[in-house]
């Protein structure tokens, strides 16, 4: 299993953790089909496990400190 981190800089300034077979991220790739590219945010690489994610996830992005937050669909594991 691989999580993906889809970091939004507009709208709540965040940095959600999917799983990667979750229909929001579809291994990183999102649910949309036609993307607006980067303007709103982006996905990130895919992370082995859950701690990698998070660890990359607080990090600052683009010089600002995002709020992390965990998918409420597919609900990663913390134990993963």
């Amino acid at each position: 299993m691989r999580y993906y981190i889809y970091r939004n800089w507009v709208a709540e300034k965040k940095a959600v953790i999917h799983r990667g077979e979750c229909g929001m991220c579809n291994n990183g790739k999102g649910c949309h089909k036609n993307p607006l590219g980067n303007k709103n945010g982006e996905w990130s690489k895919g992370f082995k496990t859950f701690t990698d994610a998070k660890k990359q996830g607080s990090r600052p992005y683009r010089g600002k400190h995002l709020k992390i937050k965990f998918c409420g669909k597919c609900k990663p594991d913390i134990k993963t």
